[in-house]
C-alpha cells in the first residue's frame, strides 16, 4: 500500500469517528465567518456577487442579509448559537465573555462567562441535530468546568485578599452552571442536572436576532457586523448608548459607523 493511500485511510477513519472532523476539514480549506481560528480576512468574496456595485451602507446590508441566509456548517451553527445565547443574556442585563469562539479548544468546557452583580453563570451552548440527545457525559464536563472556575477564581482572589477575606468572597458570590440546548436532554442527563443543581435552557437558534453590535471605545461609537474580526471579544452594555442594531441604516442613524472604516 502506498504512503498516499495509507494517508487516504486515515483521514477517512477520522472523519467518520471523530466527532466535527469533516466539518473542521472544511473549514479549514474554504474558511470561515464565525470560527475566529479560521476566519475569513475577506468577507466580502464570501457574501457578495463580484458584479455588485453599491454604496457602503446597501453593500454591508446585504453582506449582512447573506450571511443570515448562509448555509453553515455544524461547527459554525454551533459557534452562532453561542452567540445567539450570549445575546439573549445581554438583554438581560449580564456581561458576556465568549470564552468558546476568543478561546477556542482552550474554552475548557465552558462556551460563555455571563456575571451581573454578585451571580456568575458558567454557561455550556449545545446546537445539535434535533434527532440528537444531549448525554451525561456533556453534564459532567460541565460541572468540572464550572468547579475549575470556582477553583481560578478562588485563586485569584487569595493572591489579591489572602484567604479568610478571599473565602468570605467567594460565598457571597452565587455560580451556576448552565446548559443551553435546542434539543432534548437524554433521561440519565436530566437525573444528572437534578442532582448537581445544574439549570438547563431549551433555546431554539434563531438568526433574525439583531446581530450589529455598537460599540462605544474611548467615545468612539462604532458598529461591529458579525463577520468583523473581533466582533467576538466586543462586549456590549458596559457604557450607556451601547446596544444591537437590526439594520445598517439603524446603526447609523444612532450614530455609529463601520469599524475600521
Amino acid at each position: 500500500m502506498s504512503e498516499i493511500e495509507k494517508l487516504k485511510r486515515a483521514l477517512e477513519f477520522l472523519t467518520s469517528h471523530i466527532p466535527g472532523a469533516n466539518e473542521l476539514a472544511e473549514v479549514v480549506n474554504k474558511g470561515s465567518l464565525v470560527l475566529d481560528t479560521f476566519h475569513e480576512d475577506t468577507p466580502e468574496d464570501m457574501l457578495l456577487e463580484k458584479s455588485e456595485n453599491v454604496n457602503d451602507a446597501d453593500k454591508e446590508q446585504k453582506m449582512l442579509d447573506a450571511f443570515k441566509a448562509k448555509n453553515l456548517n455544524n461547527l459554525e451553527v454551533g459557534r452562532l448559537y453561542e452567540r445567539y445565547v450570549g445575546y439573549l443574556y445581554e438583554k438581560e442585563g449580564w456581561s458576556v465573555t465568549y470564552k468558546g469562539i476568543v478561546d477556542g479548544l482552550n474554552d475548557l468546557g465552558r462556551d460563555l462567562i455571563c456575571i451581573k452583580n454578585n451571580e456568575h453563570k458558567v454557561v455550556q451552548a449545545k446546537c445539535w441535530s434535533k434527532h440528537t440527545e444531549i448525554r451525561e457525559n456533556h453534564i459532567y464536563q460541565l460541572f468540572g468546568s464550572f468547579t475549575h472556575y470556582r477553583m481560578q477564581l478562588r485563586q485569584v482572589f487569595k493572591a489579591a485578599h489572602r484567604r479568610t477575606k478571599a473565602r468570605e468572597m467567594m460565598k457571597n458570590l452565587k455560580i451556576t452552571p448552565v446548559i443551553c440546548s435546542n434539543n432534548d436532554l437524554s433521561e440519565t442527563a436530566k437525573d444528572v442536572i437534578k442532582y448537581l443543581n445544574i439549570e438547563h435552557f431549551q433555546i431554539k437558534l434563531s438568526k433574525e436576532y439583531p446581530m450589529i453590535k455598537c460599540n462605544i471605545n474611548n467615545d468612539r461609537k462604532l458598529y461591529h457586523l458579525p463577520f468583523d474580526p473581533a466582533y467576538d471579544s466586543i462586549i456590549i452594555g458596559n457604557v450607556e448608548g451601547e446596544c444591537y442594531a437590526n439594520t445598517i441604516n439603524e446603526a447609523r442613524n444612532l450614530g455609529f459607523k463601520r469599524v475600521n472604516s
